[in-house]
């Protein structure tokens, strides 16, 4: 298993994932070899696409990438007649996840992000939701030809929001561990 933060099950594990993460990234840059350049080798290659946004995730980039790579996958399925539900579920799944998230955190005036990769990937995967409850109007990662690709598919949702809305408890947990390790390190500094 892939040193993902989806994978990651504990908060230490993803403090952890993150210090190797933000470290590997550096050096990527420093010879040349930044992630979003590469992905762009995959172009024509959806699968490829598709593992080098998933180890990048949570990055906002990373979700765009997954979906394109995802929207790929689809049209070579959909122009085969092919079963595409999985792909297109876990389009949807990637779209709710990316939900959670918000752009800035009022709290710690910092932005969302700090918070979304704090809290390890297992926890994420179990939030509970379906899609008649979480529709699709909200979720930023979705174009027309996704929610139309639903529609046919799933029918129309009773209700849109985000996941953030619905699982808002678990952000907020997360939100107060980071005032308090936030806390810690300035306590820290200043001693």
């Amino acid at each position: 298993m892939k040193n993902r933060w989806i994978n990651t099950k504990t908060d230490a594990e993803a403090l952890s994932r993150s210090r190797s993460f933000w470290e590997a990234l550096a050096n990527d840059l420093d010879v040349g070899n930044f992630w979003a350049d590469r992905i762009k080798e995959y172009k024509a290659e959806p699968k490829k696409r598709l593992e080098e946004a998933l180890d990048n995730l949570p990055l906002p980039a990373a979700f765009r990438q997954a979906a394109v790579a995802l929207r790929g996958l689809i049209r070579e399925k959909r122009q085969k007649k092919a079963n595409f539900e999985e792909e297109l579920s876990f389009l949807y799944w990637l779209a709710a996840i990316d939900s959670f998230s918000i752009p800035y955190s009022e709290k710690l005036k910092e932005p969302g992000y700090n918070i979304f990769e704090s809290i390890p990937g297992e926890r994420i995967r179990k939030l509970r939701f379906t899609y008649d409850q979480l529709g699709y109007k909200q979720l930023r990662l979705l174009n027309g030809t996704d929610i139309k690709w639903f529609v046919e598919s799933w029918g129309e949702p009773s209700i849109h929001t985000t996941l953030h809305e619905i699982h808002k408890p678990v952000w907020i947990e997360f939100e107060n561990k980071l005032i308090q390790k936030r806390r810690k390190e300035i306590f820290y500094l200043s001693s």
